[in-house]
């Protein structure tokens, strides 16, 4: 008979996961499994998802870890929890059909809406089950307490309450989040269309081009993609092309064998092989040294990696790529292999800059904010003045910048309204650089930029990679123009 264990990841798991603690991992521990499904009501749980199962792949070779979604607006809303558990647990039935089963739920992890809704459903009769529960104090136990006086739901009556509350979820999902996508907030023309995109081509196994500015979401897209995918239950690893230096590219991306090379003194997987069964996602693409760039042709043609030191072994992931450069512009210029290019840029997804989404910065803001008042304890909102404020700045940082200054007016204001006085914007915000440029004209990459990045490393004492930052630019980058430099000079 097959055992299966049934659980949320909760913040604790998440938490947790790299010391081997938390919730399911404790549970892991004590009990034996054969499959564990992972269920999750937001894309961050995701994440925190694939990092149990590649943990688990490790310390428990015969687990099997699949994730289930159980999507919700609101995880503290019985009306919504409770209809979105049925219809995962009735999913996983279906992909148990035909196994013997003994199934275990975890209530430990979750809110404690979910907590109730899992003995609901067991006394409900949606799924034949033993409830347990996990302490550091107490370890595992199994829930006994008597639920003979709990009034049993019958099927008809069920099916109906069902029916009525999935309505009502789809309706406040529909008006709040479109199509469920919550993570990807906003209403402005701009971000529906990608939404609807994103939609469509979740079901299509073809590499996906997300392009758009830094801090405007790419990496939730991608996320997004995934986890509404075929490949939902396979890992999700992403990657900043930008952050892997020339001389590691293969040993990261193919992996490498013992003894492969100095210092390598146990096998590591690439990241292409982390993802098998998945999707890896690409970020900064145009940041991929032309050298390396012909190595994914392979990979894109055959889906065949040869670790370092190794045998060529096949893999199979869906490859989605992003980049704030105009990769158009940079194979027209030779900057980036045509080539690869079109083998990357099938099907394209365009993410706005906040500044041109218009309310959707108060949505944005907003929604920041109350989750901060629910991990604080203490809600706040906005003055009217105070979202005038947010209104007028123009975000070079997108959603990223938006976030860190609602973090500091929430921690800078002392009452429950956050006024203008309380949101500290950069002192830059809305002052343009007045740049004057001669009759003649200038040298911008042989004198200009040079200029600049011998300033930099002036100021920082030859320190490469603080000068780099100085810029504004990859560590990587200010190295390769260094060296450029210092060949024509000599």
């Amino acid at each position: 008979m097959k055992k299966i264990l049934l659980t949320f990841a909760g913040n604790t798991d998440c938490k947790n996961i790299e010391t081997g603690e938390g919730p399911i991992l404790d549970i892991l521990k004590e009990l034996y499994f054969d499959k564990l499904y992972i269920l999750y009501d937001q894309v961050r749980y995701v994440r925190c998802a694939s990092k149990i199962k590649q943990f688990c792949e490790k310390k428990y070779p015969g687990l099997v870890v699949c994730y289930q979604v159980a999507m919700v607006a609101n995880p503290t809303d019985y009306n919504l929890v409770y209809p979105a558990m049925v219809g995962a647990v009735k999913n996983i039935l279906r992909e148990e059909q035909g196994e013997e089963v003994s199934w275990t739920i975890s209530v430990t992890s979750g809110t404690p809406v979910m907590h109730a809704c899992w003995v609901l459903l067991v006394q409900g009769g949606v799924l034949d089950a033993r409830l347990i529960q996990s302490s550091r104090e107490e370890g595992v136990k199994v829930i006994s307490f008597s639920l003979d006086d709990f009034p049993t739901i019958t099927t008809p009556r069920q099916n109906k309450v069902l029916l009525t509350l999935a309505e009502r979820e789809n309706k406040v999902l529909r008006g709040r989040l479109g199509k469920g996508w919550e993570e990807l907030i906003g209403e402005d023309p701009s971000v529906l269309e990608a939404k609807k995109k994103l939609t469509l081509y979740s079901e299509y196994d073809l590499p996906v081009f997300i392009h758009g500015e830094s801090g405007t979401g790419k990496e939730v897209a991608a996320n997004l993609l995934h986890i509404n995918s075929p490949r939902r239950n396979g890992p999700f690893i992403a990657v900043n092309c930008g952050t892997i230096s020339e001389t590691l590219f293969e040993s990261e991306f193919f992996g490498h064998k013992k003894g492969s090379f100095t210092g390598s003194s146990t096998d590591r997987d690439g990241f292409f092989v982390q993802a098998d069964k998945g999707t890896i996602f690409l970020d900064e693409i145009g940041d991929l040294a032309p050298s390396n760039q012909v190595k994914f042709l392979r990979v894109l043609d055959q889906m065949t990696i040869r670790p370092l030191g190794g045998k060529e072994r096949k893999v199979d992931v869906r490859i989605v790529t992003a980049s704030h450069r105009d990769l158009e512009e940079m194979k027209n210029t030779g900057s980036f292999r045509e080539d690869l290019y079109y083998r990357l840029v099938q099907l394209e997804v365009g993410l706005p800059p906040l500044r041109d989404r218009g309310a959707d910065i108060i949505l944005l803001a907003r929604h920041f904010l109350d989750a901060y008042g629910s991990r604080y304890k203490r809600s706040k909102a906005f003055s009217p003045a105070g979202e005038k404020k947010l209104l007028e700045h123009k975000y070079p940082g997108n959603v990223r910048e938006l976030q860190k200054i609602v973090r500091l007016a929430y921690i800078n204001s002392t009452g429950d309204t956050i006024g203008p006085e309380d949101i500290l914007l950069p002192a830059t915000a809305g002052r343009e650089l007045k740049v004057e440029i001669p009759e003649k004209g200038i040298d911008l990459m042989n004198e200009v930029i040079p200029a600049y990045m011998r300033a930099a490393l002036a100021k920082t004492g030859d320190n490469a990679a603080a000068a780099a930052r100085l810029l504004g630019m990859k560590p990587h980058t200010f190295r390769a123009r260094l060296r450029k430099l210092i060949e024509k000079v000599k």
